[in-house]
């Protein structure tokens, strides 16, 4: 019985996956969180989305609920961004202060409130343990550069330069507390120029390297230490200073290339999230001034706009972040208007034909095996 199961099964996959016309049916649900003008930065475990919305003639950082989106308001000032939310609701971001200087933010317990600091300072990311991260003047006012930190019971930490460099700006932290961003390798450069992605690491500031370009950073890092962001290329057929979507593990950064043939790189990528399964999202060009947001898993690149339902009529321009579950912080646009998403797995089912066709090639293997061994079993089941 264990042959007959071992041969039955895979015929009836076989069935199925050969019969299953491709594409014929969406993996992705697109739910607008907010109105347009809106924009989705992240997510958590739970599929709680935060971006910006449009309040009046204002961008004001909200946060996904069943209700609608919830108005974090702002510091004082006219604007503000959330930017990242980890696992128990607390959100990162920015915000104007009544100067219109704007200002590191955490939103816990339905309460705003500033980053403790004398100098400019903006928040990034936090993990689930509350650990924020992001990037604060070292003198004051407003002074170049700016140093990479992490905040944590009230104390801020320095994570300091490249070895040669003078700055460095944070992106991301992962629950170990690793931290990436983009750090200068050099003194007294420009500003943002050029730079090198970084990975802080037990009190050690290591850079990833490029790809042969001078603008490179990391975007995001999952608890896999899996790092992901974009990376500067060499110039070529004229385009200067194209840039792709990365991925750097063990040791190794791979280009992760875009959604169409490109070999002059005319239309660059970027990643923007990873989740702990290494799948990975971001954006990238498709036509000039036109870009899709991508879906990278096991290792194949999809243009999520082929993973939706195209009668829906939206397109989705980026993917700024995945969750465990698959669920993806987006950016969907219809008629001309822009509005933050989120991105829900619809795990596909087979069409009646494809069911139907799959029943028959079952009673057809049946009927042989009944012609083979003379007898009409009851429902098999495989031995364990």
């Amino acid at each position: 019985m264990q042959r007959l199961c071992r041969f039955l099964m895979p015929c009836a996959a076989a069935v199925l996956v050969g019969a299953a016309p491709a594409g014929a049916v969406p993996l992705y649900d697109v739910t607008i969180l907010a109105g347009a003008g809106s924009v989705a930065n992240d997510l958590n475990a739970r599929g709680q989305v935060v971006g910006s919305m449009t309040v009046g003639g204002a961008s004001h950082a909200f946060l996904s609920g069943a209700d609608g989106p919830r108005d974090l308001g702002t510091l004082g000032g006219e604007n503000s961004t959330a930017l990242a939310i980890n696992a128990r609701g607390d959100v990162v971001g920015n915000a104007q202060l009544g100067d219109g200087i704007y200002r590191g933010f955490v939103y816990a317990g339905g309460a705003l409130a500033a980053l403790p600091s004398a100098s400019y300072t903006t928040a990034a990311d936090i993990n689930d343990a509350g650990v924020v991260t992001g990037s604060t003047s070292v003198a004051f006012p407003f002074a170049n550069p700016q140093h990479a930190f992490t905040y944590a019971n009230g104390a801020y930490t320095d994570l300091g330069v490249l070895p040669g460099g003078d700055g460095s700006f944070a992106a991301a932290i992962n629950n170990r507390g690793e931290v990436v961003g983009a750090a200068s390798p050099v003194m007294d450069g420009a500003p943002n120029f050029p730079l090198d992605p970084f990975l802080y690491r037990d009190g050690t500031m290591t850079d990833l390297g490029t790809l042969g370009g001078i603008w490179t950073g990391a975007t995001d890092i999952n608890d896999r230490g899996q790092v992901v962001g974009y990376a500067g290329l060499e110039s070529r057929g004229g385009n200067l200073y194209p840039s792709t979507a990365f991925i750097y593990e063990n040791g190794v950064m791979r280009d992760l290339g875009g959604l169409v043939a490109d070999p002059d790189r005319t239309f660059g990528s970027g990643a923007t999230g990873i989740n702990n399964l290494g799948q990975v999202v971001g954006r990238a060009g498709v036509a000039p001034g036109r870009e899709h947001a991508f879906l990278v898993d096991d290792g194949t690149m999809f243009d999520l706009n082929a993973l939706v339902d195209p009668a829906s009529g939206w397109e989705i321009t980026n993917a700024a972040a995945i969750n465990d579950l698959g669920q993806i912080a987006a950016t969907a646009c219809k008629g001309g208007l822009c509005y933050a998403a989120r991105l829900d797995h619809v795990p596909a089912v087979p069409e009646p034909s494809v069911l139907a066709l799959l029943g028959g090639g079952l009673a057809l293997l049946g009927w042989r095996r009944r012609q083979a061994w003379g007898f009409t079993p009851l429902a098999p089941r495989c031995p364990g």
